[in-house]
């Protein structure tokens, strides 16, 4: 259970986040940001109180999406089931010192771990500098001395990175067009491990709509000496490392303590009873 510090500190960072995003509830509905970056077109656009941020393709001119989702109104609660499966990532290391999260964006995960950790030091790394000023001007996150985003490929970054890391995250790509087969090999995967401190995992989010989505999970899979999966309906949430934290019956009681010992805004029951084996998962 979070002592009454820790809350009185998260209230206190909540009503400050709250209060940077007050400006966008004047804002008109629709698209609030349109700018084409390096590699991709990106809209921002608001629906009442949620903000998405969204990639323009291409190919079929429709919307690839959303990458981020913030409700103004309650910005620290993860709308993607995807990125509360992310925080799972925690039951391997409860109380992390570093971690790596590859795939900024609109910064969600990174903005929920940097209010409940209080302790905790993040490397965000993105391909495109303009995501700091999206993900600051319309999700509310603020660069510090524990909130840091590198410019830079997420491999290049971990070849050159000086630090291991108790978790690494990895939401870098959509799908087979964002031509990012590099992060999903057997080689990527043992620079990961070794950038990972005794006792650390990855997380990784795979989406089944990727037509190497099946090679990718076998790829995972033979990476790392025990793999577990959170299977959603548009992806699977991999996880990582060299052992498991509990036996996997034992996860969902676990993840219950999490969400106590950090308050966070966020079920992570429901998806800890979802983890299985990750040789379990339905390659269709």
């Amino acid at each position: 259970m979070a002592s009454e510090s820790a809350k009185s500190r998260l209230a206190s960072y909540n009503a400050a986040l709250v209060k940077r995003l007050a400006p966008l509830r004047a804002l008109p509905d629709g698209v609030l940001c349109d700018q084409s970056l390096s590699q991709v077109r990106v809209w921002v656009i608001k629906d009442a109180t949620i903000i998405s941020l969204f990639f323009l393709n291409p190919e079929s001119g429709t919307l690839d999406g959303p990458m981020s989702r913030i409700d103004i109104e309650r910005p620290l609660h993860l709308l993607a089931p995807y990125t509360r499966a992310l925080l799972l990532t925690l039951l391997w290391r409860p109380s992390p010192c570093r971690v790596c999260v590859l795939g900024f964006g609109g910064g969600r995960i990174s903005l929920v771990l940097h209010a409940h950790l209080s302790d905790i030091v993040i490397d965000n790394v993105d391909i495109d500098p303009a995501f700091a000023t999206i993900a600051s001007d319309y999700f509310g996150v603020t660069f510090d001395e524990r909130q840091h985003l590198h410019i830079a490929d997420a491999l290049e970054y971990l070849q050159l990175s000086p630090h291991r890391y108790d978790i690494i995250i990895m939401d870098a790509f959509s799908d087979a067009r964002d031509h990012l087969g590099h992060l999903a090999t057997a080689e990527f995967y043992a620079l990961c491990r070794e950038r990972l401190r005794p006792g650390g995992v990855i997380g990784v989010n795979l989406l089944r709509s990727d037509p190497e989505f099946s090679t990718k999970v076998r790829t995972f899979h033979s990476a790392f000496r025990a793999t577990v999966a959170a299977p959603l309906r548009h992806s699977v949430v991999v996880f990582g490392a060299g052992r498991l934290p509990a036996p996997i019956t034992e996860l969902s009681a676990r993840a219950r303590d999490l969400g106590q010992r950090y308050s966070f805004d966020a079920g992570l029951c429901d998806i800890a009873a979802m983890l299985c084996p990750l040789r379990m998962i339905d390659l269709w």
